[in-house]
């Protein structure tokens, strides 16, 4: 082997690449496939059923002679495999398209040939010349390219900052969202927040424009990153997107932003967030920490979770259980704070206080007619304690009064209900705006009451019934809704989950299905 320049020689896994200063060679062994089919005079079936797609290009009768010559020794499937094999060692596209058209004209004459290896390959090849291409400069074997995995192939796109390829790359793959296009647009968000040249505000909008609620993607890791690199005031606009307030706090607490950590765990209604061991109380509410009193953890917690407030003159004011034992003495001094609050012109303590004394009122009048302990219930388990006693109309009077979210409340009915035991209906679940609410499926799976799990899987939205039905263990319900919807990662989902010894026929169902999926 002659060069004509110095080179240098890199050593890969199936052959040794040659770089000079004017050229870029590949030396490797030819593969078998390859050798039969382009050797000079060649007998081989993928050689004849070549020449033979050939000469039915020209429209010559020696297309028939060659296709029989195949057929008659039994080895036509011999030479579409050949053919698919063989595109794939090639890396001229011209010849790709030759083999695939060869190989596709000899399954014209097969009855049963399996379709999913040609699909395979000409999607296989698709990619490879994508990458292949001079303005990206990856020059990828077929060999290398299944060694590597198309997640690695991914990962290096990215780190080349080539987004849009690799999004168009998952999108032609059809790729889960969670392991191609969203892991990718989490990635270019990253980035961009990296970017100095632009405003905080350009930066916010344009990754919300781009991500949208994409499923998979955290805005506050990105957020995080954004915290990171300095940028600070960006980072809490990128929270603001964000729907998930246990994913907020956290991160505002770590930068010093309490108050406002606060105010996002007030909005979520998850009191759970200021005792969490992550959010310590002093940081969320340093004066719920000085409470002068015997029971100063039950004082701690009503300061955070009960009256929802952060003032220094709640805490002089709110009594302890052990100095105010009746209601009217609790309530006057709420009151005492509520004038302070609107004295210092804080609207929102002061909403909130009032909202307190509301619920502490309607606690007592439930305690007296109802006879049960109602008093020091936050609002939501006043309402799921309501709702388990079946006293809906009350809880729904709550769910008006107060104002709370419609998902919250049909949540908190859900949770409740589920934890009946199985001697209580759940007919009042047939409001239909609630039959087609999915974690209703999850609540009542989690809390083993599979039977009401599997009467109400059909009618959650068609984009989630798959996982409902998974979910319920109906594997054969899953398989043909995947099947309807034509989805082949809802396919896939299901497929992982089935068993060859005692699901073979959803199995084969749902590969008939994937097959005719790839062939269009």
């Amino acid at each position: 082997f002659v060069l004509d320049e110095d080179s240098y020689l890199v050593p890969e896994l199936d052959g040794v690449r040659i770089l000079s200063r004017t050229s870029h060679e590949f030396l490797h062994e030819i593969p078998e496939a390859s050798q039969e089919i382009f050797r000079i005079a060649s007998m081989a079936p993928g050689a004849l059923l070549l020449e033979a797609q050939k000469e039915y290009e020209k429209e010559s009768q020696k297309a028939d002679e060659y296709l029989r010559e195949i057929r008659e020794q039994q080895l036509l499937p011999e030479a579409v495999g050949q053919c698919i094999e063989a595109a794939g060692y090639e890396h001229e596209p011209d010849t790709q398209k030759s083999l695939l058209r060869a190989a596709s004209f000899g399954k014209c004459f097969l009855d049963k040939f399996p379709p999913e290896g040609f699909v395979r390959m000409c999607q296989d090849l698709r990619v490879l010349n994508a990458v292949r291409d001079y303005q990206i400069g990856i020059p990828l074997t077929f060999t290398q390219y299944k060694q590597l995995t198309i997640e690695v192939l991914l990962d290096r796109l990215v780190l080349r900052r080539l987004y849009p390829l690799a999004i168009r790359i998952c999108e032609f793959l059809r790729l889960p969202e969670i392991q191609g296009v969203s892991r990718i647009l989490a990635h270019w968000a990253c980035y961009k927040v990296q970017q100095k040249d632009k405003s905080d505000e350009e930066v916010a909008q344009a990754i919300n424009q781009k991500l949208g609620d994409t499923a998979g993607i955290s805005y506050s890791d990105i957020a995080t990153r954004a915290y990171d690199c300095g940028r600070a005031e960006l980072a809490i606009k990128l929270l603001e997107y964000e729907p998930r307030s246990g994913e907020q706090v956290p991160l505002l607490l770590k930068m010093k932003r309490s108050k406002l950590a606060l105010g996002k765990a007030i909005e979520s209604g998850d009191t759970d967030l200021g005792s969490h061991p992550g959010n310590d109380v002093s940081v969320l509410c340093p004066c719920a920490m000085s409470i002068p009193c015997p029971c100063a953890t039950s004082c701690r917690a009503r300061a955070v979770s009960l009256c929802h407030v952060c003032a220094v003159s709640l805490c002089h004011v709110l009594p302890c259980p052990c100095r105010a034992q009746r209601i009217e003495g609790r309530v006057a001094a709420l009151q005492n704070a509520l004038d302070e609050f609107y004295k210092a012109k804080n609207d929102f303590a002061a909403k909130a206080t009032e909202e307190q004394i509301k619920l502490l009122r309607l606690q007592r009048h439930l305690q007296e007619e109802l006879d049960k302990p109602y008093l020091d219930l936050s609002l939501h388990d006043t309402v799921a304690t309501l709702i388990l006693d079946g006293h809906h109309k009350r809880a729904e009077q709550l769910y008006r009064d107060f104002k709370i979210p419609d998902k919250r409340y049909w949540w908190l009915k859900i949770n409740a209900l589920a934890t009946r035991q199985p001697s209580h209906p759940l007919s009042p679940l047939s409001d239909p705006s609630i039959l087609f609410f999915p974690p209703f499926v999850e609540v009542a799976v989690k809390h083993h009451n599979r039977y009401e799990a599997r009467k109400y899987a059909p009618r959650v939205p068609p984009e989630q019934r798959v996982k409902a039905f998974v979910l319920v263990g109906d594997l054969e319900q899953a398989a043909e809704a995947a099947v309807e919807r034509k989805n082949e990662a809802e396919m896939s989902l299901v497929l992982a989950r089935c068993s060859a010894a005692t699901d073979g026929a959803v199995v084969e169902k749902l590969n008939r299905a994937r097959a005719q999926l790839l062939k269009k």
